[in-house]
């Protein structure tokens, strides 16, 4: 997989974007010889390799497996917290980091903030007409995208009720709060165009539109979630594309040795490549993984196309 530099892709100075839009939320940097640090990351190597040893060796059991119930009964609690936490001061975990050489403390909350400015920049370069997020959560990447691109049709697909419920709630509400718009990192154009994005919740495996319907699909840590639905779920994305997917993933070509291979094992999460998505039919033409990354478990940021699309 070749790795591109945003200046290679002719996105622009994206690397300084992303860094104003994760800097409020860095709790600190951190030194080398930083004892706290150190200290932390021990106990969360021992974490992980218990978990771990306790995945190859009881996996088999169906409390042990990733299954549909589980993800719902875990995002569903994450859900219910609401759309009050976008927001520069919002309190959180912080997180090891890590960014061009700089160990890091930062809140995921940040992450979602900096992936705001990857997903417009590439909007900006495709110029679709119509747009699907596969996994969008409480939508909050579409509610900011909407609301700086109104003329795009932007539709959600969510497995969760709670997810789902979320969204559409937050639709009721006339314009984004003050300091949603704050949170968002590049200007808006209409504070309440995300009321007009279509939510629907249903399963990725199955998506409830026609062939060819979306100029671009994306999902955002979603595949993420979905190894043992992988191969229908990205059948389905291309099925319903008809040029382009775009996805942020945590793909195995980032996490193919060391604790970030044992904290995906573990985890249950996708351990498909890049190089893998030519089985169904998209040709990579970005991959990207030039932002902050979890220490633990690091993404790559890939842009595909449909290799036989059929236009409208």
């Amino acid at each position: 997989m070749q790795l591109y530099s945003w200046d290679e892709a002719g996105l622009g100075p994206v690397g300084d974007e992303i860094a104003a839009a994760f800097e409020p939320f860095i709790g600190r940097k951190v030194e080398a010889d930083d004892p706290e640090w150190s200290r932390d990351l021990r106990r969360r190597k021992l974490r992980i390799l218990r978990e771990y040893l306790g995945r190859r060796l009881l996996g088999w059991l169906p409390n042990r497996r990733r299954t549909t119930e589980a993800i719902i009964a875990e995002y569903d609690e994450t859900w219910r917290v609401g759309h009050a936490r976008y927001r520069l001061d919002a309190p959180a975990r912080l997180k090891p980091w890590i960014w061009r050489g700089q160990r890091l403390y930062a809140s995921s909350l940040g992450a979602t903030r900096f992936r705001q400015v990857i997903l417009a920049r590439i909007l900006e370069r495709l110029k679709p007409r119509s747009v699907l997020e596969v996994g969008c959560g409480d939508g909050i990447n579409l509610i900011l995208l909407a609301c700086r691109f109104p003329e795009i049709r932007f539709t959600g697909l969510e497995l969760t009720p709670e997810g789902y419920k979320a969204a559409t709630d937050f639709q009721k509400a006339e314009r984004l709060p003050e300091a949603m718009q704050a949170y968002a990192p590049l200007p808006l154009v209409d504070p309440s165009a995300f009321r007009s994005i279509r939510f629907v919740q249903g399963t990725a495996a199955d998506l409830p539109f026609p062939d060819n319907l979306f100029d671009l699909t994306m999902t955002v840590l979603a595949l993420e979630q979905m190894e043992r639905i992988r191969d229908e779920a990205i059948r389905e994305i291309v099925r319903v594309t008809r040029g382009h997917s775009l996805m942020i993933e945590p793909f195995r070509e980032a996490n193919d040795r060391g604790w970030p291979r044992l904290n995906v094992i573990r985890r249950d999460y996708l351990r498909g490549r890049v190089g893998h998505l030519a089985r169904y039919g998209l040709q990579p033409e970005l991959a990207i993984d030039d932002y902050p990354q979890e220490l633990f478990l690091r993404t790559s940021t890939v842009l595909a196309r449909k290799r036989v699309a059929t236009v409208r």
